[in-house]
């Protein structure tokens, strides 16, 4: 499928109503559904690529910096400005963009890469082509069972993610783990390189770990290894702890050594990939290879 094919289909799956045109062609305030449908569309983008992604991420990511500098609750700046940034760079990573998009978050109600902006009502207004404010109800979270009135976001980010983005997160966790189980099953009791290991509330790369963080890291892991897999640690007894959602290549090995040399030619360190024995029936001593 081409890239224009591609970006309409992405984008034929996030709009419930309204057309998006081009951000540059407009100059007035954009209303939330037009924002939002941006975002929902880089996250789709941002998901879809490898690597450093492609020009796709680029250019959306230009059109919603656009979108947030204009955006009528205004608040959006720092989102703006980092955005442009990224528009402006050769590449980027999941991680960059979901700082960058942390204040678009809010407003939207999901982390980039979760999903879809949901919307009640129907109304009708204006959408990015014009640059209108439109009349669009304002979304019920779809995790939760209550409505909950939307409220502007603030100037500064948050220190904590949202109870309700949390809960999507850690729902997302769980719905990877169950649709890589299959092929983590085919590594049972073999050795296989370690990407990642985080639990919630973990302190490590100067950061503390909420799910929202545990899924940015497994895909971003992921861009730069599509064919990485996520297992919960609690579903194998070679870990020592249970309560770890895991990354690990889908290449297995006959030894811990020869698991750590595919590391070694990745250009990996130590502590980003090491052998491990992924088994139902091994106990934790003797599962780890450590460079």
């Amino acid at each position: 499928m081409n890239q224009g094919r591609l970006r309409a289909t992405v984008l034929a799956t996030t709009v419930v109503i309204g057309v998006a045109g081009l951000a540059g062609c407009a100059t007035g305030p954009v209303d939330r559904r037009a924002l939002c449908t941006e975002f929902d569309l880089l996250g789709s983008e941002m998901l879809l690529g490898t690597g450093f992604l492609d020009n796709a991420v680029f250019a959306t990511a230009d059109d919603l910096a656009d979108l947030a500098d204009r955006y009528q609750g205004g608040g959006l700046g720092r989102d703006a400005d980092a955005l442009a940034r990224i528009a402006d760079s050769d590449r980027t990573s999941g991680l960059e963009l979901t700082n960058a998009t942390s204040g678009t978050a809010e407003v939207c109600g999901h982390p980039l890469g979760f999903g879809t902006t949901s919307y009640s009502g129907t109304g009708s207004g204006s959408t990015r082509a014009n640059g209108g404010y439109g009349s669009y109800g304002y979304p019920t979270p779809t995790t939760s069972t209550a409505s909950v009135p939307y409220t502007e976001p603030s100037t500064a980010p948050p220190t904590t993610a949202p109870a309700d983005l949390e809960t999507s997160a850690r729902a997302t966790l769980q719905q990877q783990v169950d649709t890589d189980r299959t092929q983590v099953e085919t590594l049972a009791d073999k050795w296989v390189p370690q990407l990642s290991s985080k639990s919630y509330g973990l302190v490590a790369d100067g950061r503390t770990y909420d799910y929202g963080a545990i899924w940015t890291d497994f895909t971003t892991t992921r861009q730069s290894y599509p064919s990485a897999v996520l297992l919960w640690s609690g579903d194998y007894t070679s870990y020592t702890k249970g309560d770890f959602w895991v990354t690990v290549a889908s290449t297995s090995f006959g030894s811990g050594a020869e698991a750590n040399a595919w590391c070694v030619a990745e250009h990996l360190d130590a502590d980003h990939c090491f052998a491990k024995l992924v088994s139902h029936s091994h106990g934790p001593k003797g599962s780890t290879l450590p460079r």
